[in-house]
């Protein structure tokens, strides 16, 4: 089991762009959330003009301060830049620092802990839709971000009632879930089936997201989505799971910790492709950071090599992945390497001590979506999250305006 302990210390460390809601652009930063009003699994979606406070953090390797600065980008509902001046979305000025930081205590990897909030003193948001913040050095050569964090800004102008099913149009209680969901706008909508344009996110990956959908009907005051093609997602199965809250104690899900200087290295369970419907609670993709001990989990948890290992013999033709919203995207640190001697694969990343949900997917050569029913399997009864965001863009408007989001989650004792 140590074996691949010594082999990820020579796996080169790099990483690239991704679609995650906060990801880290630089090796030695890490962990970066963003969580709304201190509840750690809401959605990143403030409303406009609300008490809503958006809190985001991010940890760099070592005790040496870094001056960084955040500037904020409005943007459409793909995540693309919408162009707008800055002074028609922002009240203030970007280039802000980021002043409130601690070092990390009594850890084995020494950080530095940043934080910031939105709104605060300096800067506040005009208008709705999707921003993206970007954090960078002050120091540095160029102003290229080291993190990223996206959020959303919502303006409530719209009721949406939405509803999950095993039983789909193309398959009755087996492998798949159909959402459908209605929609009542307000009276300066003139042109429903155009202007509004709805994002639908499984788990929140951006990777499956559903955009373009055509209404089935349109009423006056609703537009209706049923029996669309495009609404019916594989289900899935419930994500894996482990919990590291004290680096001297395995938790659920890990087998052994060993000290291998100057760092703890957790060796999860060796996991295999699943056939079945795994009956453990998940978080659907998520993290939370926690320890048992320390007055600040925020700068008392440690970091620890986390070892993931499949095994399924070699397969030729792509990779496996890891996936979870801790991935940072698909990057040479998750994806598998294939132990030929152990006919196994592995991979492991740092992590800082908490509870994180995973799963593995294949993604072909050449291919830009991954697939995980090979190892994770596909059942209807898996309970799975939904977020419908509703964008319009009227004639002439140079942007997207966020006017609802409603959150759904199918499980099988409600259904």
């Amino acid at each position: 089991m140590l074996k691949y302990i010594f082999t990820y210390m020579l796996l080169a460390i790099a990483a690239v762009a991704s679609a995650q809601p906060a990801r880290s652009l630089s090796p030695t930063v890490k962990s970066p959330r963003v969580v709304l009003d201190d509840v750690w699994d809401a959605p990143a979606v403030m409303v406009l003009g609300s008490d809503d406070e958006l809190q985001f953090s991010f940890d760099e390797l070592s005790h040496i301060y870094h001056r960084y600065l955040y500037r904020i980008v409005h943007c459409n509902a793909d995540w693309t830049p919408s162009g707008l001046p800055e002074i028609d979305y922002l009240e203030g000025f970007n280039g802000v620092p980021v002043e409130e930081w601690e070092n990390s205590v009594n850890t084995t990897q020494l950080y530095t802990h940043y934080s910031f909030t939105l709104p605060n003193a300096d800067v506040s948001l005009k208008l709705s839709g999707n921003y993206i913040v970007e954090v960078y050095e002050a120091e540095s050569d160029d102003d290229s971000p080291v993190v990223m964090f996206e959020f959303s800004v919502v303006e409530p102008c719209v009721a949406i009632e939405a509803a999950v099913s095993g039983n789909t149009d193309i398959s009755f209680n087996s492998v798949h879930q159909q959402l459908s969901f209605t929609v009542d706008y307000p009276s300066f909508v003139s042109s429903p089936a155009s202007e509004i344009k709805p994002v639908v996110y499984q788990n929140r990956r951006r990777d499956t997201a559903v955009q373009g959908l055509v209404p089935t009907y349109v009423t006056s005051g609703r537009v209706e989505y049923v029996h669309n093609e495009k609404l019916i997602f594989n289900a899935g199965n419930e994500y894996r799971r482990f919990e590291l809250v004290d680096p001297n104690s395995p938790g659920e899900g890990v087998e052994e910790v060993v000290y291998v200087k100057p760092h703890y290295n957790a060796l999860l369970y060796v996991d295999k492709p699943r056939t079945s419907r795994s009956n453990y609670h998940d978080e659907n993709g998520m993290s939370y950071i926690n320890t048992l001990e320390g007055r600040g989990t925020e700068i008392e948890a440690d970091y620890v090599y986390v070892h993931f290992a499949l095994d399924v013999p070699y397969r030729d033709g792509g990779d496996y992945y890891l996936l979870g919203d801790f991935c940072n995207g698909l990057t040479p640190l998750t994806r598998l390497s294939y132990d030929a001697e152990g006919d196994y694969y592995f991979t492991a990343r740092q992590l800082k001590l908490g509870l994180y949900n995973y799963m593995y997917a294949w993604l072909p050569h050449g291919a830009t979506k991954v697939e995980t029913v090979s190892t994770e399997g596909n059942f209807y009864e898996t309970e799975n999250e939904y977020l419908i965001y509703i964008y319009y863009r009227g004639f002439a408007e140079r942007y997207d305006r966020l006017l609802g989001v409603h959150r759904i989650n199918y499980s099988l004792e409600s259904n």
